[in-house]
């Protein structure tokens, strides 16, 4: 709708989205490695059942929430989405294209789908290969995963290699948090006009039209290297940098982002506004929301997971150790 209104600035716009999901997944990918890195230097161990269940409970209710909104917008006449359409965004499902299209209401779930199915399969690599003891076991996984990417380029399916070389993003932010002491002082070093140049050239690959070989062969090798090391080495020593990315602000905005993530869809939704600044209003609800589930939703659940005693699960009889770690001998259940 506010192509037609705005359209060079929704041109611009646009690419930084892919850009900034990269991001998203580079941290995200450090976050959850950096955390079981954490439990094997305390406890010795990673409890599978505590990791899955703290994901559970910081994931799932509010996407529920917005689901069940959903439903109701579409018993009331007010959107049209389909059951499957609703059950391909419950199961993480959505960037899978050949399941069928979510939909605008549940398509942007295609993005946390990434990160769910990332976080069922990397702990288990985590587990199995000892990465915590055995740092360089990371490095493997990563050349497989570029060669599946390029492999699948050479046969025509770029389907397949997008797929695959999403989950590079979080899998560099994983060599990050496990090589952290080697890696942080090195970044740190790093000339301001290094990093600055680094975000230069990720924001003008998404502006300008690159050859198609260039985006889909030689991008996915680089950019997750380059991501991460623009976002880890960031140049906190200098007081405006730091004022920034301290702010306090900024800071709250990040805590209640996904709640924003998920419900921003509905406030951009084409509703026959002919302004944006409508948008805007709504948008400013959204994150009105987003401030309650936080505080009354989201953030007992958070503590409620970190109550849970790690130490009686590495404990139980109902788990085997492999290496310097322990898996659940049965399935852990999302309930």
């Amino acid at each position: 709708m506010y192509h037609k209104v705005l359209p060079g600035l929704i041109w611009r716009i646009h690419p930084m989205g892919t850009l900034g999901v990269q991001i998203f997944f580079c941290i995200s990918g450090y976050v959850i490695c950096r955390g079981m890195v954490k439990e094997v230097s305390v406890h010795g161990a990673v409890s599978m059942r505590h990791f899955y269940l703290r994901r559970v409970l910081r994931i799932v209710p509010p996407l529920m929430l917005y689901l069940l909104f959903l439903a109701v917008l579409v018993q009331t006449g007010s959107i049209e989405m389909s059951a499957p359409q609703f059950a391909q965004s419950a199961a993480f499902l959505c960037n899978i294209n050949l399941l069928g299209n979510c939909g605008w209401y549940a398509g942007h779930t295609w993005s946390l789908a990434f990160e769910e199915q990332f976080y069922l399969v990397f702990p288990m690599l985590f587990v199995g290969l000892g990465m915590a003891r055995k740092r360089r076991t990371i490095l493997p996984v990563i050349g497989a995963l570029l060669a599946i990417v390029l492999s699948a380029q050479v046969a025509a399916q770029p389907e397949l290699a997008l797929y695959v070389s999403i989950f590079s993003f979080m899998l560099w932010g994983c060599v990050y948090a496990l090589y952290e002491n080697v890696l942080g002082p090195l970044l740190k070093k790093l000339p301001v006009a290094f990093w600055c140049a680094g975000i230069a050239l990720l924001i003008g690959v998404h502006l300008v039209a690159l050859p198609a070989w260039l985006m889909n062969i030689v991008y996915p090798l680089i950019a997750p290297l380059i991501i991460c090391a623009v976002v880890f080495g960031t140049p906190l020593a200098r007081p405006a940098i730091r004022a920034l990315f301290g702010n306090a602000l900024l800071a709250y905005l990040g805590q209640i982002s996904y709640t924003i993530y998920l419900w921003q869809q509905v406030a951009t939704a084409n509703h026959g506004f002919a302004s944006p600044l409508v948008v805007f209003g709504l948008l400013g609800m959204v994150i009105l929301l987003a401030h309650f589930s936080y505080q009354y939703l989201e953030l007992p659940l958070i503590r409620m997971g970190r109550r849970q005693p790690v130490e009686q699960d590495l404990a139980n009889p109902a788990t085997v150790a492999i290496g310097p770690v322990v898996v659940p001998v049965v399935p852990v259940s999302p309930d």
